[in-house]
């Protein structure tokens, strides 16, 4: 696979976990929220992370709080769909994706595989710090 005068495969494998691990876009979602709180782990995706320094540190508007609130509470009837306040449109939960089993590529609000199947990378999830809540 590697000519004998390029880098080996176990360079290049471990030059990929360093550079993913120095990239400041990429952050793990496997952290548990706190050491005493186990139960509410993230999946080992990663999620990529909009560069806007500004937009990652501005307070929520009272649209994605009441988009949050209303998520959690579908998730936490079990319930697969949700009405959104500000389009009307059904949306799909957490607990929708997860007893789908996989990405379906659709770029999905709530998707907790990382939008891995997404083909359009302007689809794509941005940061929402509510999501870390």
């Amino acid at each position: 696979m590697f000519h004998k005068y390029c880098m080996t495969q176990a360079f290049t494998s471990r030059w990929i976990f360093f550079h993913v691990l120095a990239d400041p876009r990429l952050v793990p979602m496997s952290i548990p929220c706190s050491e005493g709180n186990r139960s509410r782990q993230r999946s080992s995706c990663t999620a990529q992370i909009n560069d806007g320094g500004a937009a990652a540190a501005r307070e929520p508007s009272e649209e994605e709080r009441a988009i949050h609130a209303l998520h959690r509470e579908a998730c936490e009837a079990k319930q697969q769909m949700y009405l959104d306040p500000s389009s009307g449109f059904n949306v799909l939960t957490e607990y929708a994706h997860l007893q789908r089993g996989k990405c379906c590529g659709s770029a999905c609000r709530h998707c907790p595989y990382g939008q891995v199947n997404v083909k359009d990378p302007a689809m794509k999830k941005r940061f929402n710090s509510l999501f870390y809540i």
